[in-house]
Order: structure tokens, then C-alpha cells, then sequence
């Protein structure tokens, strides 16, 4: 009897940023690592002490050797706007991430 593999698949992390909490009452430092794929969608993050949402978004200054790509590939398109988004979602909607998706539902 021949042994199995198991394959856990991996995602490469592109960078890990650092975020302060906006509530005044909290202000926790938080570590963020992003995946490409969650650089495209990022909005924001939870705060690890107290839950509480904090809108944010990349600057070029987070990700320098990765800005012209993720500029290029539509990071500013994928959380243009967070009105409902239409029934033809497209392209956009699809790439966005579950989070992205749930926070919108959320609000």
C-alpha cells in the first residue's frame, strides 16, 4: 500500500502592513499580511482587540515594489464605491474578497 500526500495549498504573501485601531478608546496596533489577491480588495480590517471595523486602504508607501501592479490591475476599481452593486456585478464583484462582500452586506 503505497502512502498519501496531503496538500494544503498555500498562498504567497506579498506584504504585512501595520495599522493602528481609529477608535479612540482602543488604538491596538494591528498586523496585516495580504496576498495579492487581498491587496486587490483591501478596505479595511477588523481590529483584533476590540471587532470594530476600521476603513483603510493600501498607499504606495505600504507595497512600493508592488504598486504599479496592483495600481495597473484595478486595486482603486475593485472597492470604487459601497452603494449596492448592480445585477450584471461583472469582473469587479467577482475578484473582491469574502470579507469585502460581508462588510458590505453588514452596513
Amino acid at each position: 500500500m503505497g502512502r498519501s500526500k496531503i496538500v494544503i495549498p498555500r498562498e504567497v504573501l506579498l506584504i504585512e502592513i501595520e495599522r493602528r485601531c481609529s477608535q479612540p478608546e482602543c488604538g491596538a496596533r494591528n498586523r496585516i499580511g495580504l496576498t495579492k489577491d487581498e491587496a486587490h480588495a483591501y478596505c479595511g480590517f477588523e481590529c483584533e482587540r476590540c471587532k470594530e471595523w476600521n476603513a483603510d486602504s493600501l498607499t504606495e508607501r505600504d507595497a512600493p515594489e508592488w504598486w504599479e501592479e496592483l495600481a495597473i490591475t484595478d486595486l482603486y476599481a475593485v472597492r470604487e464605491t459601497r452603494e449596492p452593486a448592480p445585477d450584471d456585478a461583472g469582473e469587479v464583484i467577482t475578484r473582491m474578497s469574502e470579507h469585502y462582500r460581508q462588510t458590505k452586506d453588514e452596513e
